[in-house]
């Protein structure tokens, strides 16, 4: 190549150059690496292209990665093998952190880099992962290589590319969270409006709106009667975490407890961590709280119910601050967390955090149960005003996506009574009635696990959801704690949502341990082996072959024989199902 040549290429080179650093704002001055998936997969149609404050503050959460992965990945499977020498042999927090979080060094070298970098950090833990700090949004575009923008009133913001780290710092940083403010929690609770019943009916109650369950309806349906009266109540072990952000009607609470002959819960069978360091109080989440507690407490009446309480005035992400508590709680963590939460406007890095957080919980012998969601097929997304509302194309639940945790579905039914009171099951469907309809599908974000490979060929996904339990607020509807017109403590009715599963399956979950005399840890595994065994009258998971999850213009799934992704494996008949999964 001769000079001129040689001079053209030169110039070339440096014009690509400069396109490449003008195609995309100054990262850190060392070589940089991208951390994938890490910004909200609809923020460039929620945001648009006006650019956010330059001084506007931001809240931002670095996640650290998890260490020696391919080893915690054996561990969970051996903690499963009853063939293993790590089979049920669980980890403390403690011990997770040290095997497997990351080290007080690593953790020190980003915060130090972050406050090179002119952020001010607030907190930077190695048991919860996290470095919390706050910056400008100036900042966070020349540090993390982003553009920022925001809608043009400036309410919802994002970062419209995924932010890059250091080379030498990126194995040990798992997600930014705070460059959007995208994400948002919504539980997953529905209504209906049926009278209450009467002092005297502590049970079902026949009007001219039909009957409702009680707790002793769900026991004669559900079969958990015989457990019960063997003393199997979920006692002597632990406790049931619920997660949320609305405190309990403690009075309410109790109406409901003395009207279905429940334990009162008190300070020594029920106490509340405020995890973000203040009461939120009681807010329009507050019917999510008073189902978790009451349908948690009403399947295992034995078990203590601790509330992890986030407050959304004191942090954005108060739900997952709640999870992370009740996961990384040093103080005698409950054996079973229930979730009857979904979100929307989350990354895809975003879920595969929470994954780590739950594979810790797995590793500790907790059992986590996610609500699937009320939306059917649809699932939820985000709108333009920065609400959670109905899809109009297949979503799931992500949170139920992750392999370490239970995803619960919903179905519904038209029980015989006698009475007002049930007087065993009947064929259960899957719930789609109008007033919501079973979540359910194939996960974005997750590889198909173990426990499914060769169930559903045509897809390499995870499926949800993996078991399902009553959730129609109408056919048959749930009783529950409230007020009347004239704010009266009573039991109100009705209720409904995959919400009530997952607390109910805490519950389920803490019958087992007490069963077992051990915290028995993620179940999937197990419903997996009993439910290819197609045998209700020796399992106790009973199938659900009627109804689908289309819902909202969405064309869903159809309930099949065996697993299907409109009620998994079906439904439960507790007191077969205990002592089954407990079984060879």
């Amino acid at each position: 190549m001769g000079r001129v040549g040689v001079l053209r290429w030169f110039v070339l080179a440096a014009g690509l150059v400069l396109i490449v650093a003008f195609a995309r704002p100054a990262a850190a001055e060392t070589a940089a690496a991208i951390l994938e998936g890490n910004h909200p997969d609809e923020a460039a149609d929620i945001v648009g292209a006006a650019t956010a404050s330059p001084s506007q503050s931001l809240a931002i959460r670095l996640t650290m990665a998890l260490r020696n992965r391919d080893e915690l990945a054996k561990l969970l499977a051996d903690q499963k093998d009853p063939s293993s020498p790590q089979y049920h042999r669980w980890l403390t927090p403690d011990a997770f952190t040290s095997r497997f979080g990351p080290t007080d060094a690593d953790v020190a070298r980003v915060s130090q880099w972050l406050k090179k970098k002119g952020f001010t950090v607030n907190s930077a833990d190695a048991s919860t992962r996290e470095v919390s700090f706050t910056g400008s949004v100036a900042q966070a575009q020349n540090v993390f290589g982003v553009k920022i923008t925001a809608t043009t009133d400036g309410r919802l913001y994002s970062n419209t590319s995924d932010p890059v780290v250091p080379a030498d710092l990126a194995p040990v940083v798992e997600s930014i969270h705070g460059l959007d403010n995208l994400l948002h929690s919504k539980p997953l609770v529905r209504h209906v409006s049926k009278p209450a019943p009467s002092a005297s009916s502590p049970a079902s109650v026949v009007n001219n709106a039909g009957p409702a369950f009680g707790p002793p309806d769900m026991y004669t349906f559900y079969d958990e009667t015989p457990l019960l009266a063997s003393n199997i109540d979920g006692s002597g072990n632990g406790c049931i975490a619920v997660v949320e952000d609305s405190n309990i009607d403690q009075p309410a609470a109790d109406a409901f407890n003395t009207q279905f002959g429940l334990p009162a819960l008190t300070g020594a069978n029920f106490s509340t961590v405020l995890v973000d360091g203040s009461d939120p109080g009681q807010n329009n989440d507050e019917d999510e709280t008073m189902v978790d507690v009451s349908y948690s407490h009403a399947v295992a009446p034995g078990s203590s119910i601790r509330i992890y309480l986030g407050n959304q005035k004191n942090s954005a992400s108060a739900i997952l601050d709640a999870i992370h508590a009740a996961v990384t709680e040093k103080n005698s963590p409950c054996g079973a967390i229930s979730v009857s939460f979904s979100f929307c406007g989350g990354s895809k890095s975003f879920y595969k955090t929470q994954n780590g957080f739950f594979a810790q919980a797995a590793s500790q012998g907790q059992s986590v149960f996610v609500a699937t969601g009320d939306d059917g097929a649809a699932g939820l997304k985000l709108n333009s005003k920065g609400k959670c509302v109905t899809g109009t194309s297949r979503n799931i639940n992500e949170l139920g996506g992750s392999p370490n945790v239970t995803a619960i579905g919903g179905t519904e039914f038209a029980p015989n009574y006698s009475g007002g009171d049930d007087v065993g099951s009947v064929p259960e469907t899957v719930w789609n009635d109008g007033d919501g309809a079973s979540g359910g599908g194939e996960s974005k974000v997750f590889t198909k696990p173990t426990f499914q490979q060769g169930l559903i060929k045509k897809d390499k996904k995870r499926d949800v959801p993996d078991i399902a339990f009553a959730a129609s607020p109408a056919t048959p509807g749930f009783f529950y704690g409230g007020r009347d017109t004239h704010d009266v403590p009573t039991v109100v009715c009705c209720i409904g949502g995959t919400s009530l599963g997952a607390p109910a399956w805490s519950g389920i979950s803490q019958l087992l341990s007490q069963a077992n005399r051990a915290p028995i840890g993620n179940l999937n595994a197990r419903i997996y082996q009993l439910g290819a065994k197609a045998s209700a009258a020796t399992t106790g998971i009973r199938d659900v072959t009627s109804g689908n999850t289309n819902f909202n213009g969405v064309t869903g799934f159809p309930a099949t024989t065996g697993y299907d992704k409109a009620s998994g494996w079906g439904t439960v008949d507790i007191g077969i199902f205990v002592p089954a999964y407990l079984g060879p």
